[in-house]
């Protein structure tokens, strides 16, 4: 059975047992799969050793810390178990998945893939990275169709999206097998292209900027800002998309906003092109049929805000039970 079909069976391959490397080794062990979590950093044997000690540690005390809070109800010895930290490349052969979590720098991974081809002939290959193109690496990987790109967000552990992305020739078997692996294991994958940034890094830079920006200004203290940000924006967007948020909330009334601060904080808010034509097309969410999400004629707007308000009202009641 080929690995783009076999979700459910047989070793992962982690290489790297950094922070992210010891977070996805964890995610899987957890959920049953036996994990070789592959070192590739020149140690010594006391050295190593040393690695070995630590990454079991970090995951004793991770898997402590998640009981506590009620989030872990198996064995931590069986988790630990079942990842076993190497040296041995040839532990990849035949591998099925291998998630390559080395450091954020081409030269790291590529020096790895080189060493390692003759290894990873038959596997999907993922790259853990948050800014650096499949392009960068894909001459350098056997059957670079099987290259993908796996953005998993630290803690691994808990936070529960990967966002998986893909260039345009890569495989669509793959691209599947590897979001239902991930989603078999609990985990939130969505696909997007290769792109940089991403989706969550390349929004969340524009909020980080911008709140830089705010107490740049003199508009607020850092932790004021903060404390409207988590109590306000980013509650909502715990219970609605941001896409979502706009059709609810009518693209015209996004349209006027940025029409008022573009004149008052400069281009940076201008209209992108695509809130424009839904003015123009009087697509403006389901008060009218269609936004960037088709409604149909017989949406009920106020069923839609409802089902939003209850989502917060279930948020707001976990918020005060903590």
């Amino acid at each position: 059975m080929s690995a783009a079909n076999d979700p459910d069976g047989g070793p992962i391959a982690v290489v790297g047992p950094g922070r992210m490397g010891i977070g996805i080794a964890q995610v899987f062990a957890t959920n049953g799969r036996p994990v070789q979590l592959l070192d590739v950093k020149e140690r010594t044997q006391s050295e190593f050793e040393a690695k070995v000690t630590d990454v079991r540690e970090t995951i004793r005390s991770n898997l402590k810390f998640l009981a506590a809070c009620d989030h872990f109800h198996g064995e931590i010895d069986d988790v630990v178990n079942r990842i076993r930290v190497t040296r041995e490349t040839a532990v990849l052969e035949n591998t099925k998945w291998v998630f390559e979590a080395l450091p954020e720098d081409p030269k790291v991974k590529r020096d790895f893939f080189e060493s390692a081809a003759g290894e990873l002939e038959g596997s999907i290959v993922a790259t853990t990275t948050s800014s650096i193109s499949i392009d960068e690496l894909a001459d350098v990987v056997p059957a670079s169709d099987r290259l993908l790109i796996t953005h998993w967000l630290n803690p691994a552990f808990i936070v529960p999206l990967v966002e998986v992305a893909r260039a345009d020739r890569t495989d669509d078997d793959a691209v599947e097998a590897t979001v239902e692996l991930l989603e078999a294991v609990g985990k939130e994958p969505v696909t997007c292209l290769d792109s940089p940034g991403f989706l969550g890094s390349r929004i969340q830079a524009a909020a980080m900027n911008e709140a830089v920006r705010a107490h740049e200004d003199g508009v607020a203290t850092p932790e004021e800002i903060d404390r409207a940000l988590r109590t306000g924006v980013g509650f909502r967007m715990a219970a609605i998309g941001l896409i979502e948020f706009i059709d609810l909330g009518g693209v015209d009334i996004l349209y006027y906003v940025n029409e008022y601060l573009s004149e008052e904080l400069g281009d940076r808010f201008e209209n992108p092109e695509s809130v424009v034509e839904k003015m123009e097309a009087n697509d403006l969410g389901p008060k009218t049929g269609a936004g960037y999400y088709d409604y149909g004629e017989d949406v009920d707007a106020d069923e839609l805000k409802r089902e939003t308000y209850s989502r917060m009202l279930a948020l707001q009641e976990v918020l005060e039970n903590e």
